[in-house]
């Protein structure tokens, strides 16, 4: 199966730099292509270092936009 094309839009991911809003973006990886990549993460309020979020948005040019989803995980308890 070619997974080449495969778009984040729907995917789950966590951010690993925290995104700050309208002040500007941060970074998520998500789980694609039979990987992870990462992607820079834009949303509309400010969400925090390891929240995981949801992809709704392709932009282009390896950029999304994210929500958050669920609640906040410690990442030690992601082990």
């Amino acid at each position: 199966m070619d997974t080449s094309h495969a778009s984040p839009i729907g995917r789950l991911g966590y951010l690993t730099v925290a995104s700050r809003g309208e002040a500007g973006p941060g970074e998520v990886v998500v789980p694609i292509r039979g990987g992870s990549e990462t992607f820079t993460a834009y949303s509309a309020v400010p969400l925090p270092k390891d929240q995981q979020v949801y992809v709704v948005e392709d932009l282009g040019g390896r950029e999304v936009t994210v929500v958050a989803w669920g609640e906040r995980q410690d990442p030690l308890l992601m082990l």
